[in-house]
């Protein structure tokens, strides 16, 4: 009974948070920068512009492939046939990319033609629990596709409507059933391998970006922080080991003693969950000391060959005493975007993913491939891919990223809301920000109204007095932080927040941070007020 009252408040409450559109694996800063590249014929864009241009899945006469029930297995009277959908998926989404990029409407057209039909005819999967491998794979997918088409005003005003109505009840129904352990096999929650969970979290989230549902997307955001599978990040990194003469901390993954290939898919989700997070203003690549990341390098370091710690695992149905070999040197089209995020955009060393990326990309012929491009089989079609066209980066794009504190223009730290930590909206020129505040810039929808909100220090008191000063504010509401301390300040200054270490910048300077989404920044300082 608690599942039907949770899936009826997925579509009775009101949608209170406003969402960044494209905004989930694909958002305008990336299609700007794809377009601006492709112009001037660089690489890897153009070369993986090309294959996607020429394969038959981004083609606008492709035809759909729609049936009533999907399958991954031939049992029970059914034939295999999941690669149907797992096709169409992919077309959908190497469609819809034409179009955003080249504008040409036949490519929408074609894209909408697919999501409609599948739309109008799928109704069921697998008796079995394979259904939910396919509905948080293709799920994700499908929301995906549809996201970059959702402005394209025949499919908006048409057939989108159809197509979230058989989302809703023949996909979601069956992510949330899922991720509730409502499944016989669930008594375990562990039970099932963190790439099960993933990749319902996933599609869970997109379809609620897609529909403008906060609701899902924080439900999608809760379970991967606290839930209790293998798909929650601290099920999914299940430990902490250090790395062989260095000490850095790795993260061992939930699959390391069960086989690369779906260690490597893991890893794959993981950049999916993280980038539609992401360009929503919900950063989970940083979450819990960036576990992901720690997770990343991990794999890197052994899938280039070297040895890692390993720590026992079980589930009480399954143990690993030991990492596997099975595999080893398996990669997904992901790790393009995963090196970009933490080591160009944030900044941080993460020198076994770019190892890895480069060796990806050897491999794949010297861009990351997508759907479509790079093998048959359903491995090849477990994530939507284009790593290299969608997230590769040069030292102009990170110049660029970096050099601006906007987040509407470059993307860096998107927010899904506009209204301040207390819900009113006080505004004060960014020109007479005074020393000793705190101040953010609120998120607006366009550049020419990105203003500073000011939060004053406590009041000084009398001539020759001094006192610790204390000011917080919370992250929800804004994009940057700038903490302007002022000329009497003296040591110690620390600036503190749950997710960023404490830092003690210099007295009498401006410093700017980026913090994540609805974290509390404190900043604690003592001022001479002679």
């Amino acid at each position: 009974m608690a599942s039907v009252t949770l899936i009826q408040l997925f579509f009775l409450l009101p949608l209170v948070s406003a969402f960044i559109h494209p905004g989930l694996l694909v958002n305008d800063v990336d299609i700007v920068r794809i377009k601006s590249k492709l112009a001037a014929k660089l690489d890897p864009w153009q070369s993986s512009w090309e294959k996607l241009t020429t394969i038959k899945y981004g083609q606008a006469g492709y035809t759909n492939n729609a049936v009533s029930g999907v399958y991954r297995d031939t049992v029970d009277g059914v034939v295999a046939n999941a690669q149907l959908l797992w096709h169409d998926a992919a077309a959908a989404f190497n469609l819809g990319l034409r179009w955003k990029i080249e504008g040409d409407e036949q490519f929408a057209e074609a894209a909408a033609k697919i999501l409609i039909a599948w739309g109008e005819t799928l109704q069921d999967f697998d008796v079995g629990d394979d259904k939910y491998l396919t509905v948080g794979l293709q799920g994700h997918q499908l929301a995906n596709a549809a996201e970059l088409i959702r402005d394209y005003e025949p499919f908006a005003s048409g057939g989108m409507a159809t197509f979230i109505d058989m989302f809703r009840n023949v996909i979601l129904e069956k992510n949330i059933f899922f991720l509730n352990h409502q499944a016989p096999s669930e008594h375990n929650h562990k039970h099932f391998h963190a790439n099960w969970e993933l990749c319902n979290i996933a599609s869970v989230m997109a379809f609620g970006v897609l529909t403008d549902n906060s609701t899902l997307f924080d439900y999608a955001v809760n379970y991967f922080k606290n839930g209790s599978g293998n798909g929650a990040i601290n099920n999914a990194i299940t430990n902490l080991v250090e790395e062989p003469g260095t000490g850095t901390i790795l993260g061992q993954p939930q699959e390391a003693g069960r086989d690369q290939g779906h260690s490597a898919l893991d890893f794959q989700l993981f950049g999916v969950i993280g980038q539609q997070a992401w360009n929503q203003g919900e950063d989970l690549y940083a979450y819990n000391n960036s576990r992901i990341l720690q997770g990343t390098e991990y794999f890197s370091r052994y899938n280039l060959g070297n040895d890692v710690p390993f720590m026992p695992w079980t589930n009480g149905i399954v143990s690993f005493s030991v990492i596997s070999e099975a595999s080893r040197g398996a990669f997904r089209p992901t790790f393009e975007l995963l090196y970009a995020h933490y080591a160009q955009i944030k900044g941080v060393e993460a020198p076994w993913t770019e190892r890895y990326r480069n060796y990806t990309t050897e491999a794949m012929g010297g861009f990351e491939g997508g759907g479509g491009s790079w093998g048959e089989g359903s491995g090849h079609y477990d994530g939507l891919g284009w790593g290299s066209l969608l997230y590769h980066l040069d030292d102009e794009d990170v110049v660029a990223l970096k050099g601006t504190q906007s987040t509407i223009s470059t993307g860096l730290l998107p927010t899904r809301t506009s209204t301040s930590a207390t819900g009113t909206s006080v505004t004060t020129p960014s020109s007479s920000l005074s020393e000793g505040a705190v101040s953010a810039a609120p998120v607006s929808a366009s550049l020419s109204s990105l203003s500073d909100v000011s939060i004053p220090l406590v009041p000084e008191r009398p001539y020759g007095a001094s006192e610790v000063k204390t000011s917080s504010v919370n992250t929800a509401a804004y994009s940057d932080i700038i903490i302007k301390l002022p000329a009497v300040t003296t040591a110690p200054v620390t600036v503190a927040s749950a997710a960023l270490p404490s830092i003690t910048p210099s007295a009498s300077a401006t410093w700017i941070m980026s913090p994540i989404f609805e974290d509390i920044i404190t900043v604690t300082h003592t001022v001479y007020t002679c």
